[in-house]
């Protein structure tokens, strides 16, 4: 996908933000695996000119707050925890759309209470990668916990992963029990069946050709919904990981000269072309936030010219 064309310098606000306190821009989010995903939002300056009149008018030698370390709160207000778990929603979804996997698949235990920890599942998760890793198979993967809808006490993972060539479940489910029993304090060297078997690998179906950017895009859906806040309640701490050597794109911003939603999106759409100038309409509708604040459009790869 080409470089939109631009007249002005659009990396800063188009209209002084005293003047102008709704402006709007376009984040372009570009991945290797997938049609790049477009957002046309609106920003709202007013606390910023509110800070810097309380500034000026206080004497302060700064309206911002002073940059450093955030202390751990004693306790996450309901805010805090909703805006964590769509942080969090968001990163995994950019995650799986780099990834591009292949793959979707559930990784389970068999054991009795007490019920392990998010801590238990890292530590076997990282003998399981381990052990893939001294086999020499390539899987790049990303993982999110999710509570037994029945039993909320027991964990299971979800994974979103790549690999190359045949796929044997059976060696995956070896190594599996390998990283069970290994935390567990036994050793374990073979796939275990019926009442011995520790756990399970199950490759979830998705309804669309393994590989393509329909694929992708469905598992970063499904897998998505699985963080929830319960599990991210612990301050600075994840609850999902991913494989080193996924890296997402810079978010590219695009300021509008734009003061209306209308007019951002006909200004934001037209410069990657996909403004029918004719009908003055998207060449593909955008979903809208329930405000009007935000437009949000997934790519489609037949509206572009490769590469994305």
């Amino acid at each position: 996908m080409n470089e939109p064309q631009t007249a002005f310098d659009r990396s800063k606000p188009v209209h002084f933000f005293h003047h102008e306190q709704q402006q709007f821009r376009l984040e372009v989010q570009r991945f290797s695996n997938c049609p790049p995903e477009l957002k046309v939002k609106e920003i709202d300056f007013k606390r910023d000119v509110d800070a810097y009149e309380n500034a000026y008018h206080s004497g302060a030698s700064s309206c911002f707050r002073k940059r450093g370390a955030r202390t751990a709160p004693a306790v996450q207000s309901e805010e805090d925890l909703e805006r964590s778990m769509f942080r969090a929603k968001k990163r995994v979804r950019l995650l799986v759309k780099e990834l591009g996997p292949n793959h979707f698949s559930t990784f389970s235990t068999r054991e009795k209470a007490p019920y392990m920890t998010a801590e238990d599942w890292k530590a076997m998760w990282g003998y399981f990668v381990r052990f893939l890793r001294l086999a020499d198979i390539d899987f790049q993967y990303v993982a999110v916990l999710e509570r037994h809808p029945s039993n909320p006490e027991h964990l299971h993972m979800h994974v979103a992963w790549r690999g190359k060539g045949f796929v044997n479940y059976n060696m995956l489910r070896r190594f599996w029990h390998m990283a069970i029993g290994k935390h567990r304090g036994f050793k374990v060297t073979r796939v275990l069946r019926g009442d011995d078997s520790p756990g399970n690998v199950q490759d979830r179906q998705v309804k669309a050709s393994a590989g393509s950017y329909r694929h992708t895009e469905k598992i970063a859906k499904y897998i998505g919904k699985y963080i929830t806040k319960d599990l991210i309640s612990d301050f600075n701490k994840k609850r999902y990981w991913q494989s080193t050597g996924i890296s997402v794109a810079e978010t590219q911003v695009f300021w509008l000269s734009a003061l209306s939603m209308p007019d951002a999106l006909r200004e934001g759409l037209g410069m990657f072309g996909l403004w029918d100038l004719g009908a003055d309409v998207p060449l593909q509708s955008p979903w809208m936030c329930r405000e009007g604040r935000v437009a949000w459009l997934a790519m489609d790869p037949k509206l572009l010219e490769p590469p994305f």
